[in-house]
């Protein structure tokens, strides 16, 4: 696919943007405040289902977060610490589509 990055940069922006629709809204419901603690302990307790997706999604980033390591250093990428904090600090959803991007355009 000649084109396939611009889909891994849709899908970051779409990623972040619904990323922070959550957060913001999780916000509201807290006063304006960033609760971790309830953050966290919503995707643990809730119920099996929500437990079946968090594992699923810790699983993935992890994999992912460890192939953008690797992979970022093979090809000797740019700022590769970026989409690492960008992992912690925005999400996951965000930072690995714009990491393939990337490397998409970097391996062209």
């Amino acid at each position: 696919m000649k084109n396939a990055h611009y889909l891994y940069l849709v899908l970051s922006i779409v990623g972040g943007s619904i990323t922070a629709y959550y957060v913001f809204i999780g916000m509201q419901a807290n006063h304006g405040q960033f609760d971790v603690m309830n953050f966290i302990q919503s995707t643990w307790t809730s119920n099996p289902y929500a437990k079946s997706l968090t594992f699923d999604f810790w699983t993935g980033a992890i994999a992912g977060t460890l192939f953008m390591l690797v992979e970022g250093i093979r090809i000797k990428m740019k700022y590769l610490y970026l989409y690492l904090a960008a992992t912690v600090l925005i999400g996951f959803a965000f930072a690995f589509p714009l990491f393939l991007f990337v490397r998409h355009r970097q391996l062209a």
